[in-house]
């Protein structure tokens, strides 16, 4: 059972062995497997012979990396001067051209610019000495590929690099008008942070493999969450919960001592809306709480040298908050409230709630069903924001308008202005 992605990284392992240390190490971190042949990454059965499962460990991989250097290394085919890496490149491309495989090509700047020059050299020649008889192709080519100190064999580098850039494919896509070669991407590199530069928007690696399955988690508990709170009514339209106690909220005026007059449907509906959930039983914030403790979303504050608080850490928060005070309605003397309203006005035990006329209830009765009702429509509110912005919507999170802990809007107005801000304490512990 595949459980990461896994990279094969092709190259001469001898001019490149602390490069395919570092990427191993590098992606490894971030929790990718990783198969280089120097390495124990990959089955190697005894009897099958070692290049054999090099080219077979290809085909478990998801990214094919490779590395083109100054070194041919060992052959593959000597007939037709074949290397194993070449060998291992044409393995991968067939596996890309079906889609099962993506290809990142890396080539060292110095050897990209000894085949430039090569490439002036060689139109030089062309245009002065070819045109005057001097020099015939074949010579042109030997002088152009000519082995050197820097590259042990020219004419199978060069070629090498042709066939990676797809260079005659290129052109006869070109001249039939048909469809240009894939995957033909070459990128130099003069640096291990090169590599890392290429590599990051292809790997996406600028969060780990755990970030990722904390974000996927994440996302799949907001919704699940969602659907805690939600229904479809009969032409299939999803609504929260709360749908049933929204006109009843609105009709809920006064203070703890005081009464709600609300037409008695409104009462019904608001007891539908207490049966149907309200309890937050299938809430869940296991993910919730990894988020908040792993510090994925904290941001970094430059003026302080320091993390913050962002919108989506404190959104975070405040749906932990909601939803642990919502479950507390499950249990004890809150719960017995809810239940105690439920069975008074629940129409088979109240036929008033019935009727067309206006019906008053008390705000002592109405105080933990709205209370409930708030912190479960902030859940809702929060839970959608939330879920926005990892889908890259970040205009909502960071003004969430939520509704206050005390659905007594004086009570919670007193209680707001004797409360203390997190600003208000921070500067009074620096006071003191």
């Amino acid at each position: 059972m595949v459980t990461k992605p896994a990279v094969f990284v092709s190259s001469t392992v001898h001019d490149f062995r602390d490069l395919r240390s570092a990427i191993k190490f590098w992606l490894e971190q971030l929790g990718y497997e990783v198969m280089l042949s120097e390495f124990n990454d990959f089955t190697k059965p005894l009897d099958v012979n070692s290049y054999t499962a090099c080219l077979k460990a290809i085909e478990r991989a998801s990214y094919f990396i490779l590395l083109i250097g100054t070194r041919k290394g060992g052959l593959f085919d000597a007939e037709h001067n074949v290397s194993i890496t070449r060998r291992e490149y044409r393995c991968g491309y067939d596996l890309v051209r079906t889609g099962k495989m993506k290809l990142i090509t890396f080539v060292r700047q110095d050897l990209w610019t000894v085949r430039e020059d090569r490439k002036a050299l060689r139109d030089l020649l062309i245009t002065d000495f070819a045109k005057h008889k001097e020099l015939d192709d074949a010579q042109i080519e030997r002088l152009t590929r000519h082995p050197s100190n820097f590259v042990n064999d020219a004419e199978h580098t060069f070629s090498f690099l042709e066939e990676i850039g797809r260079i005659d494919e290129m052109k006869q896509a070109v001249a039939d008008n048909t469809q240009l070669p894939q995957a033909n991407w070459i990128h130099p590199f003069s640096s291990f942070q090169d590599v890392i530069a290429a590599l990051d928007p292809i790997l996406n690696t600028k969060r780990s493999l755990s970030t990722a399955a904390l974000l996927t988690n994440l996302q799949r508990e907001l919704l699940t969450n969602l659907t805690a709170i939600t229904s479809k009514s009969k032409d299939q339209k999803i609504h929260t919960h709360t749908f049933w106690g929204e006109l009843a909220r609105r009709h809920f005026k006064g203070g703890v001592d005081g009464s709600s007059s609300m037409p008695a449907r409104y009462v019904k509906w608001l007891v539908m809306y207490l049966i149907a959930g309200a309890s937050g039983r299938g809430l869940s914030t296991q993910f919730i709480d990894q988020s908040l403790t792993s510090g994925a979303f904290l941001e970094f504050d430059l003026t302080r040298n320091n993390y913050r608080i962002g919108a989506f850490h404190g959104a975070l928060m405040q749906l932990k908050q909601n939803i642990d005070r919502l479950q507390d309605f499950n249990d004890g003397y809150l719960n017995q409230r809810l239940m105690d309203f439920t069975g008074k006005y629940a129409p088979i035990n109240n036929p008033s709630v019935n009727s067309d006329k206006n019906l008053t209830v008390s705000n002592v009765e109405l105080l933990p069903v709205f209370a409930c009702f708030d912190c479960e429509e902030n859940i809702s509110k929060l839970c959608i924001a939330l879920l926005k912005s990892l889908d890259g919507d970040h205009s909502n999170v960071s003004d969430v308008k939520l509704n206050r802990s005390n659905p007594l809007e004086e009570e919670a107005r007193k209680i707001e202005a004797e409360s203390t801000t997190l600003e208000e304490v921070e500067q009074w512990v620096k006071n003191q």
